[in-house]
């Protein structure tokens, strides 16, 4: 057992799995008019005043007042905090910053 490489079976079942991270910042009203202007290029999911942003490794959550990025670890979810200003780029740059459309998919009636 002791000359398994340190990234045997073993190591892997055993290791601490890192916990969801939310990162949350208060905003003036200024601010939040203008991620809400931004937020909206991307189209969230809105429900009432709260904008749902799902991205490939997060999600941003922009309420009044509120700005939340939820992400699986902080290196993450400081990256998409980070990267949100790019929203202002043409869609075609976003996913070089692992930014991307919010898709929403209805479902058509079966015949």
């Amino acid at each position: 057992m002791d000359d398994e490489p340190p990234n045997s079976w073993f190591s892997r079942l055993f290791k601490p799995r890192e916990k969801p991270v939310l990162l949350e910042q208060r905003l003036s009203r200024e601010a939040y008019e203008e991620y809400h202007e931004l937020l909206m290029k991307a189209r969230p999911e809105v429900e009432g005043s709260k904008l749902r942003l799902r991205l490939s490794e997060g999600i941003v959550e922009l309420n009044e007042g509120v700005l939340r990025v939820r992400a699986k670890n902080l290196k993450t979810a400081e990256k998409i905090l980070r990267n949100l200003h790019h929203y202002e780029q043409p869609p075609s740059l976003w996913p070089a910053y692992g930014l991307s459309y919010s898709l929403k998919r209805r479902r058509r009636p079966i015949l």
